[in-house]
């Protein structure tokens, strides 16, 4: 799976498709931290938001830059549709670890934080990045080509969900109350950034909560791919 998830990069790579989201996730970093210095957790809130958006477009794109052919080809060499499955996610996975690693060392490395980032503070931010992350590519593995043949129709599916995503604690808190439990239906976005923001003096217990929750959505949405994939054939 490792060879096949690496052929699958190198292909996405040579098709120039990652460039619109990597690049525009490199933009707004650049644009947060055109100004120093800046606050540690609240600065990587927004960056993991960055990642979580940015994460999901570049999964939507890499997992419909595949044509049928090379779907087919790459079915056969993996030896079933859920080993295929399994090198696309981790392609991804591979993917979203690099721009973890580079949204949260930028800033460090650049001296653009008001304060030394403490262990703390690394352990709850590299984690809350890499949740939101793989919860941005989980939310796309449904809306491929396989599918989702209109491909309009799954950008738009895309772009709705990554808005109730963000927008889900305000849109909560305009429901009745006893409908308040609503937004844990929605990718938990707006909790982690929530929790992300407020990590420096919020129980422990509470924050871990909240990436654990982040976590176990995405695995879920992972778990569910892998498992339906067996159900369908190559694309002709």
């Amino acid at each position: 799976m490792i060879r096949l998830a690496s052929f699958l990069l190198a292909s996405y790579i040579r098709s120039y498709r990652y460039f619109a989201p990597v690049g525009s996730m490199l933009i707004a970093m650049m644009l947060l931290y055109s100004y120093k210095p800046n606050p540690v957790m609240d600065s990587y809130a927004v960056t993991s938001a960055f990642l979580f958006v940015g994460g999901a477009w570049l999964s939507f794109s890499f997992l419909n830059h595949a044509g049928a052919v090379l779907e087919q080809l790459s079915v056969i060499h993996a030896g079933s549709m859920r080993k295929y499955a399994a090198s696309q996610m981790l392609a991804l996975l591979a993917v979203i670890v690099f721009l973890s690693a580079f949204f949260l060392l930028y800033p460090v490395v650049m001296n653009m934080f008001a304060e030394t980032v403490s262990a703390r503070q690394w352990l709850i931010a590299s984690s809350g990045h890499l949740a939101l992350g793989m919860l941005g590519a989980g939310i796309s593995y449904f809306l491929q080509a396989a599918y989702i043949r209109n491909i309009s129709r799954a950008t738009a599916i895309l772009l709705i969900i990554v808005i109730l995503s963000i927008g889900a604690r305000q849109i909560a808190a305009k429901l009745p109350e006893g409908l308040s439990w609503i937004r844990w239906a929605f990718p938990p976005v707006a909790e982690m950034i929530d929790t992300l923001m407020r990590s420096d003096t919020a129980l422990l217990t509470g924050v871990w909560g909240v990436i654990g929750y982040t976590y176990l959505y995405a695995f879920a949405l992972a778990a569910a791919y892998w498992i339906f994939s067996a159900y369908r054939d190559a694309r002709t």
